[in-house]
């Protein structure tokens, strides 16, 4: 695989994803962020089983890279999006996605901090744009709320946090088995996290299942199409990069997220973003400049 159509799979996962992030703050905020994703892990494990069935994407895989790509899901697709979601729902899909592009950062300073790599000048100051623009979100959650709304950026982190270590493993299970297949990764990761939702609690699926039936058919059709693009088109986009791709360079592509969603944020809420935004955009993109050419 070249690395055009490489990097070009991961600027669709992002884009598809991002757009769902919108529909998910939605019905988050009528229901919660473990419905909503509990729903996509439902859709997407169905999906992703046709698909692996479908297309014979099945190989022999090693106990460990199961046990890799179950945890991977169970933090990552459970309680890594919950997290996130979260966040959505107070921060917006816009301010939670350039949190979420600080993935490139933290692996940097997991490497300073465990592996012994130094940081450069351009790396250092990325750390300092990445702060200021950090600060300006939460300055901004200051201005609108009178508080600084740390809880919000609390569940966006932990987001951000265990979806990394999911990558992690993910790729970690690729190491292990590169005969590997996206559609069987993904129906693994997505068996881990089924479970974490059972988990968490047993006869969920149940009720939900009524209250879905109970919508109206667009609604029906609203939800399964945010879990499609943002789950399952997301997914396996993702993943067929991850296997191939460098981890920096592809977390790094995740710039396009915000970027979109907050051109489809004013569209959708016909307005303008706010000058936070706009100064926090160019630390923003000032920082990843920065940690692209260190």
């Amino acid at each position: 695989m070249s690395s055009f159509e490489i990097y070009t799979l991961a600027i669709g996962a992002n884009l598809t994803y991002s757009s769902a992030g919108m529909i998910y703050a939605i019905y988050a905020r009528r229901f919660s962020s473990i419905w909503i994703n509990q729903f996509k892990v439902a859709v997407i494990l169905l999906t992703f089983l046709v698909a692996m069935l479908v297309s014979g994407q099945t190989v022999a895989v090693s106990a460990t890279s199961i046990g890799f790509l179950l945890l991977s899901g169970f933090a990552g697709l459970c309680f890594g999006d919950v997290f996130l979601v979260r966040a959505f729902v107070t921060l917006g899909a816009a301010r939670s996605l350039v949190l979420y592009s600080f993935q490139p950062l933290m692996l940097g300073l997991y490497a300073y901090c465990f592996l012994g790599q130094l940081f450069s000048l351009n790396q250092t100051l990325a750390v300092v744009c990445m702060m200021i623009c950090v600060f300006i979100f939460m300055l901004e959650r200051n201005r609108l709320t009178g508080s600084w709304d740390l809880r919000s950026f609390t569940w966006a982190f932990l987001g951000i946090s265990l979806d990394a270590f999911g990558t992690m493993l993910t790729r970690s299970a690729y190491e292990l088995d590169p005969g590997l297949q996206t559609f069987q990764v993904n129906f693994i990761r997505c068996v881990g996290a089924f479970a974490g939702f059972v988990m968490l609690s047993p006869r969920s699926y149940l009720t939900q299942l009524k209250e879905v039936s109970a919508m109206r058919k667009r609604e029906i059709t609203l939800l399964l199409g945010a879990a499609l693009s943002g789950g399952f088109l997301s997914l396996a986009f993702y993943l067929a990069a991850l296997k191939y791709a460098h981890i920096g360079t592809l977390t790094a592509i995740s710039i396009t997220g915000p970027i979109w969603v907050s051109l489809m944020e004013c569209i959708y809420f016909k307005k303008l973003p706010n000058y936070f935004l706009l100064v926090a955009f160019a630390f923003f993109l000032t920082g990843f400049y920065l940690m692209m050419y260190p």
